[in-house]
Formats: C-alpha cells, structure tokens, sequence
C-alpha cells in the first residue's frame, strides 16, 4: 500500500524526489536499456518514465525502494512502448520482457551486495593501500604520474595494482559466500 509522503509538498520535497531520481537515473537508465535494442527507443523510453515519475511522485512510499518502485513504472513505460512499436521487426514476448525484466532488478541487487562487499573490504586494506588506490584511481593523474610521485618504477606499480585488485576479489567473494550470496 502506498502513502503519501508530506515531505514531497514543499520545494524541499521536490528536491529531495529530484535527488532521489538522480541518483538512481543510471540504474533506472540501464534498466531500459536491458529490455530495448535501439538505443534511441531506451532514451525515449527513459524520458517518458522521467516524466511519469514526476507525475507520480506523490505516489512513492518512502518506506520502500525507490529503485524498485521506478522499474515498475519503467517496465510499464517499456511494455507500452512496444505495444505501439508491434509493426516493427522485432518483438519481444511479454514472457520474455518480464523475465528481462526481473534479471536486470536481480542483477542490480547483486551489483549493490558486490558494491558493498568492496567497501567493506577497503576499510580492510592498510591506509597505505587505500590511499594508494585513490590516488591510482580516483585522482586525476596517471599511473605514470603517480608512480613519479611516489618514486616508483610504473611496472612495479602496475604489479601492486594487480595484487590489491586480487586482495580486494578475493574478499568480495569470500564476504558475499558468506552472506550466502553467488559472486
């Protein structure tokens, strides 16, 4: 049952939806584009449910997931969408787009439990490690660059890198085998 939500009656609630949108708007956007073939059709497809979400904004429980509740609107964006687009060459049984449908949620949730496995296992590395890894990848010079930096041969950083990528999969998949989820 969904309720309405007060906060989403001011500017403040309409930021909020906003934020909320925009944060999920590339998972809402891959979603689509898991269940259509031409790309100008996902981007079609994704304003028409921007635009729907906004109409039904009001209509989001706040308890629940705004992601989820977005891919419902999305699936029926999509189910309509290729209602109109029968005479095209190409079709999809509803069969098959709701199976479609729920791998990419199911994939989505896989990709949050992987995400969170990573964090959990950065906080595991040393502050060297970690710093070296944002440095490496979430700064704007190159390896070549920070290798300079730090007065290290780029071959031997490379070689760390890869040690620390093998660290890191390595507890990812031992964290998710033991929540009893595949990796």
């Amino acid at each position: 049952m969904t309720t309405r939500d007060d906060r989403f009656e001011t500017d403040d609630g309409t930021a909020a939806f906003m934020a909320m949108l925009m944060e999920h708007r590339h998972r809402l956007y891959a979603f689509i584009a898991k269940q259509l073939v031409n790309p100008a059709d996902v981007e079609d497809v994704f304003q028409k449910t921007s635009v729907v979400l906004w109409k039904k904004m009001h209509d989001f429980d706040t308890g629940g997931s705004f992601f989820h509740w977005a891919c419902g609107i999305a699936f029926n964006e999509v189910r309509n969408f290729l209602t109109v687009q029968r005479r095209s060459r190409l079709h999809f049984n509803i069969e098959l787009l709701e199976m479609m449908a729920r791998e990419a949620v199911e994939e989505d949730s896989l990709a949050e439990l992987r995400l969170g496995a990573l964090r959990h296992c950065l906080r595991d590395l040393s502050e060297r490690q970690q710093t070296l890894l944002q440095q490496c990848y979430a700064g704007a010079e190159s390896i070549t660059e920070v290798a300079q930096q730090l007065g290290r041969e780029r071959t031997s950083l490379y070689k760390q890198l890869a040690r620390l990528r093998e660290k890191l999969l390595a507890c990812i998949r031992l964290r998710l085998a033991q929540e009893g989820t595949p990796s």
